[in-house]
């Protein structure tokens, strides 16, 4: 994709450890080189990884990603973590692992006619990102048409 994906830990002032994040995202990838600035995976990846160079982070930027696994760890380290995944698009560019995290979202992180996109898999993950398309709404189907 040509856009950035941003992880931010949800609560201001939470960390977590860079050796859960290389943990997380190393797990399935094709000879993965630490401190990972990239990643492969047998069906995509994650060609620039923006981390902090420190023990304890709150945040992470993905560029030029793609592929089921890809979108499945970085859901797991979201999950893990206590962080929600935004990126830049119109709508509500917002995405979290659970509903109790809503509340805990940073003041000024959502408009307020927008709700985040809750979602339970790297698969509800990539469809939200990539097509709008929220979790328990059948795929193909665009609001206001009947299905048959």
């Amino acid at each position: 994709m040509s856009f950035d994906l941003f992880l931010q830990t949800a609560r201001d002032g939470d960390t977590f450890k860079r050796t859960l994040f290389e943990e997380i995202m190393s797990r399935g990838a094709i000879n993965p080189e630490l401190p990972l600035e990239d990643v492969n995976y047998p069906d995509g990846g994650c060609r620039e990884i923006v981390i902090e160079d420190e023990e304890d982070i709150d945040s992470a930027s993905f560029s030029r990603f793609g592929g089921d696994t890809f979108f499945q760890r970085l859901w797991e380290l979201a999950d893990r973590t206590n962080s929600f995944i935004w990126w830049p698009d119109v709508g509500s560019p917002v995405a979290v692992t659970r509903q109790d995290m809503i509340s805990q979202l940073p003041e000024g992180v959502l408009d307020a006619e927008e709700d985040p996109y809750v979602v339970r898999s790297g698969k509800e993950l990539e469809n939200a990102i990539l097509f709008a398309i929220e979790p328990d709404e059948p795929e193909g189907d665009d609001e206001g048409e009947e299905s048959g």
